[in-house]
């Protein structure tokens, strides 16, 4: 870090914090809270009226760098040896000076929230200074205003490491620092209003009769509408109560202030490498993710340009939310889609004479067979002789027929499925799926045009009507019954893309390579091994990757992901680290008890860490879903009255119940009543009936869990990890509603009423 200015007092008549909170005892608390509000209402004011007067930066005098750098590059093909040394100097000293000029260059600072961060620093031998953590960067000395980019500056680190009162020793550049941390905050300005401090003395939040004080347990409650102590009134009943949150506290904060250490720490890792997050469910591993996209196209702006990154997400409601949110981080365009989409894209554009129809109700013996790793390596084993065999076609055509190959020559698949050993697919079900590919890749193989003609021009004699008929078509013309048999299952996409990479090499875009500079795949646990497989071979050789996910939550029993140990080694990449996060933000400790002991058997040996705790579980046992939908509408009710901005969840494990519960509700005149059917999430308060698989990686203030019965949830991995998914959508308070016998899944501790 270079040189810093010097630090320039607040605003005249305003004296700011003792610069060592703990030297001050005689200051009181009320005078404290006192002085940091009208501190940060002057800083603000002080920004403000700077930023009114300050011209926009200029870019440096622009040269064309470039020029320079090629025409040297031509001077060293020619030169004698001897000068080659010297040329090659003042080549990089240009590359230099074009770097730091690019690094200049910033966007201007938006006034309407020019920064959500403030600290005070205070170094061995120079004045205290204020440093304001912002989206870009702005210093003038001379005004004493100082903004600086959370993604670029190195002093930016100082405010995700340390807390107010901690003394600091890092390197910045090639210098050794050395200070304390005399004040830590975190603002929310919102259309050049400041709304919301928080500090460690307290948070405090402007409403119409100015700054109030929020209850220290009110604070702990955070990431929805519903933030306040739920009073000891309200036992029994849903909500937090949350009048005068909802109303006042509607200011949060920006998510780059709330990055905790090791979230910046992962978020900052090198562009090059792999970075696999292990997580539980509100830990941050979205947030890791995108904020980790916008940290290198910040720090190398023409490497990761947004046509350059990839995110794969698990359903199409997390690709409109993370659409949404990438632009606000500055990169825009990018492409964000569920890996089934993009993959069946890519097929089609890899395969485009390919116009096969998918099968819709695939068995799973098939799929967890296509998607075993025994038949991923498999494929890699055959794809080496094939390449090496000079007889075979290395074309799209030649691969479809390497693909049939490797998926019906029964005895390499059964050796391959023995060498795996795996328990829970034995030898029957292997024949099982090997027989269904047995009948389907031939009549795929048949609706290959090229081929077909070949055939057809090989054909040796003909009947008689035949030939009369074909003379009257024309031979291109002959009518060919199509095989109702030809049908591609979905995981073919990947076993297709991944054959061409092993064959061919590089998948195309156009006449381009298909290669990304930096991929992130959320909800990667619901994706197979060979999934990632085709994913990984689209990166460029630095290998800019993160994955994220979370054992806990899988929703595709057959997708061949195990655990990340094994995946990894699936990959070739055992010697990848995996980044566990451990501090669950999102439930209560409440919840993430009740989803912990869902989970029983499959659950993390190391339990989250929640940092804050609320209302109590709760079952309601009902004869009838009529009775219970009578008891949700009167308790919905009086939700919204109080907490007119809540979100609540109403979560079904199957279709049709949702349906019923929506009905009733509907009829029972519930405001704000969506159905949800095919991820067309609102992201608004009201009440949203859907079923658990679509809300996976969306957040609720409170969720209802219904039809928790016996029958719906038996003791299986897939019906534990549903009922763990569908309780860590809540953030505030789960209620679990069985309408027959409770499923076995249930705590003991809960049906005897001791949430």
């Amino acid at each position: 870090m270079t040189a810093k200015p010097t630090a320039q007092p607040l605003a005249k008549g305003v004296e700011p914090i003792s610069k060592d909170p703990a030297a001050s005892p005689e200051t009181s608390d009320e005078g404290l809270e006192d002085a940091i509000v009208r501190e940060e209402e002057a800083l603000l004011k002080r920004v403000r009226e700077h930023l009114a007067t300050a011209r926009p930066s200029r870019p440096p005098p622009t040269e064309d760098y470039e020029e320079q750098l090629v025409s040297l590059r031509d001077q060293i093909a020619a030169s004698r040896l001897e000068d080659v040394p010297a040329l090659v100097q003042q080549m990089e000293r240009i590359a230099g000076v074009a770097a730091r000029r690019a690094e200049v260059v910033s966007e201007p600072v938006d006034p309407r929230s020019p920064y959500f961060g403030h600290l005070r620093l205070r170094e061995r031998g120079r004045p205290d200074r204020d440093v304001l953590i912002g989206r870009t960067t702005h210093v003038d000395a001379r005004a004493g205003v100082r903004i600086v980019d959370w993604r670029h500056a190195p002093v930016s680190q100082l405010y995700y490491r340390y807390e107010e009162g901690a003394e600091y020793e890092e390197t910045f550049g090639d210098r050794e620092v050395e200070g304390k941390v005399l004040a830590r905050r975190t603002v929310t300005i919102d259309e050049g209003e400041l709304y919301r401090i928080s500090s460690p003395q307290g948070t405090f939040v402007r409403g119409e009769k100015g700054y109030r004080k929020l209850e220290a347990r009110a604070t702990e409650l955070s990431g929805g509408q519903g933030k306040a102590v739920r009073p000891e009134d309200m036992k029994g009943a849903l909500g937090t109560g949350a009048a005068f949150a909802a109303k006042e506290d509607r200011h949060l904060p920006e998510i780059a202030a709330l990055l905790d250490p090791r979230q910046f720490e992962l978020i900052s890792r090198p562009d090059s490498g792999i970075v696999v997050i292990q997580g539980g469910a509100g830990s941050g591993k979205t947030t890791i993710g995108v904020h980790r996209m916008a940290f290198l196209a910040y720090n190398a702006r023409q490497r990761f340009t947004p046509d350059k990154m990839l995110v794969i997400v698990g359903s199409p409601a997390l690709r409109a939310y993370i659409g949404e949110v990438l632009p606000a981080l500055g990169i825009g365009a990018v492409t964000v889609e569920t890996f089934s989409e993009w993959a069946r894209v890519t097929r089609q554009r890899t395969y485009p004479w390919l116009e096969v129809p998918v099968e819709e109700n695939t068995p799973s013996a098939v799929t967890r067979y296509k998607t075993h790793p025994a038949l991923l390596r498999l494929l890699e084993q055959r794809a080496v002789a094939y390449r090496e065999d000079p007889s075979t076609r290395k074309d799209s055509r030649g691969i479809l027929y390497f693909w049939a190959d490797v998926l019906t020559d029964k005895a390499s698949v059964e050796a391959a499925f023995a060498q795996a050993n795996d328990p829970e697919f034995g030898l029957d079900k292997v024949r099982q799926a090997w027989r269904w590919c047995a009948e389907r890749c031939p009549a795929v193989l048949d609706r290959d045009p090229g081929d077909r003609t070949e055939r057809k021009a090989a054909m040796a004699e003909e009947p008689p009507e035949e030939e009369a008929e074909e003379k009257r078509l024309g031979a291109d013309d002959r009518p060919v019954e199509e095989d109702e048999r030809a049908l591609l299952d979905p995981e073919d996409d990947a076993l297709l893309l991944r054959a061409y990479q092993l064959i061919k090499g590089e998948l195309k875009k156009g006449k381009q390579p298909l290669v990304y500079e930096h991929l992130f795949v959320d909800e990667a646990q619901d994706l197979a091994p060979l999934d990632l497989a085709v994913l990984m071979g689209v990166v460029s050789k630095q290998k800019s990757v993160t994955l994220a996910g979370d054992t806990a939550q899988r929703l595709f029993m057959d997708s061949g992901f195990r655990d990340w140990r094994d995946v990894l080694d699936d990959l070739g990449l055992s010697s990848v680290n995996i980044e566990p996060l451990r501090i669950a933000y999102r439930s209560t400790r409440e919840v993430l008890a009740f989803a912990r002991d869902v989970l029983g058997p499959l659950a993390d040996p190391t339990p989250p860490i929640a940092p804050r705790t609320g209302a109590p579980v709760e079952h309601h046992h009902f004869p009838s879903q009529g009775a219970a939908v009578a008891f949700l509408a009167d308790a919905i009710r009086p939700l919204f009255a109080r907490e007119p901005r809540a979100t609540l969840a109403i979560l079904a494990r199957h279709p049709e119940q949702a349906d019923a519960y929506y009905e009733a509700l509907k009829m029972a005149e519930i405001p704000s009543l969506r159905r949800i059917r095919a991820y067309e999430f609102a992201f608004r308060p009201g009440v949203e009936v859907t079923e658990i698989r679509q809300v996976k990686g969306l957040e609720y203030d409170y969720v209802v869990l219904v039809d928790v019965n016996a029958s719906t949830y038996p003791v299986d991995d897939e019906s534990r990890h549903l009922l763990h998914i569908g309780a860590t959508r809540a953030a505030h308070q789960l209620w679990v509603v069985s309408t027959g016998k409770p499923s076995p899944l249930v705590p003991p501790w809960l049906l005897e009423g001791g949430g």
